[in-house]
C-alpha cells in the first residue's frame, strides 16, 4: 500500500511538471492537462477506497451488441414468475447475455425479443438495484452530445484518447456519431473525462450522462 501511494504521487508529479511545460506552449492542452490531473486524482481516491465500496461494476467491456432475439426465451421464462419471487438464479440467464454489452440490438427479428425485455425492464432493474453483486455485471454509462441543428461542432473526436492516455478506444451507440458507452469498473470516470475534454474542444457543448442498469436497445 505504502509503495502503491508512492507511485501515485509520482505519477501525480509527473503530470503536473507536464502540464507546467505545456501552459507555456499551449493553453488547450494545458486544461486537457488539468482534466487528466483532475481525473487521476478520482482515481487515487478510488483506489483507497475500493475495499470500502458498497458496488462495483464488474462487467467486462464487450463492443459487439446484443441480437435482441437472444433475449426472448429467457424473458419468457423470467416472466413466469412474479418478480416478487424473483432470485438470482431466475435472472443470470438474462445478465450472461447483457454482460458488458453496448446496447440491445431490435431492429428486425430481434424486435420480438428486444420488446420483451424491455417490458420486464422496470422490475429487472428495481432488481438489480437491490442486488448490488449482480447488478455490477451489468451497468452501462452513456454520453451524449447535444449539437442542435446548426453546424456540427470540430470535436477532434479523432484524436481520442491522448496520446498514452489510459482510456480505451471509444465505443460509439450504435450508428450514431455523437452518443457513446462505457462499460466496465472505470465506467463513469471514463465517461467524466471524456465530457471535460470534449467541453474543453467546444467550449458551451452541452452533454448528457446518463448510468443505466440495463443497456439502451436500438429500434
Amino acid at each position: 500500500a505504502i509503495f502503491g501511494k508512492a507511485q501515485r504521487r509520482n505519477r501525480k508529479n509527473v503530470v503536473q511538471k507536464k502540464e507546467t511545460r505545456t501552459t507555456k506552449k499551449d493553453k488547450t492542452l494545458d486544461i486537457e492537462a488539468q482534466i487528466d490531473v483532475a481525473y487521476q486524482d478520482w482515481r487515487d481516491k478510488f483506489e483507497e477506497e475500493a475495499d470500502e465500496a458498497d458496488f462495483f461494476c464488474t462487467a467486462i467491456p464487450n463492443p459487439v451488441p446484443l441480437e435482441g432475439k437472444l433475449l426472448l426465451e429467457p424473458v419468457k421464462e423470467l416472466s413466469k414468475k412474479s418478480p416478487n419471487h424473483w432470485n438470482d438464479k431466475d435472472l443470470m440467464p438474462i445478465i450472461k447475455l447483457l454482460a458488458g454489452r453496448p446496447w440491445i440490438d431490435g431492429r428486425g427479428d430481434n424486435y420480438d425479443g428486444a420488446c420483451a425485455f424491455n417490458m420486464i425492464s422496470p422490475d429487472f432493474d428495481a432488481y438489480l438495484n437491490e442486488h448490488d453483486k449482480i447488478r455490477g455485471l451489468v451497468d452501462p454509462t452513456y454520453v451524449v452530445a447535444d449539437v442542435g441543428g446548426g453546424p456540427t461542432p470540430n470535436f477532434g473526436i479523432n484524436n481520442y484518447p491522448p496520446v498514452g492516455s489510459p482510456h480505451p478506444q471509444l465505443v460509439n451507440f450504435a450508428n450514431t456519431t455523437y452518443v457513446w458507452v462505457f462499460n466496465g469498473r472505470d465506467r463513469v470516470a471514463q465517461a467524466q473525462h471524456l465530457v471535460g475534454w470534449l467541453q474543453c474542444a467546444v467550449p458551451g457543448l452541452d452533454l448528457f450522462v446518463f448510468n443505466t442498469s440495463s443497456p439502451a436497445t436500438q429500434y
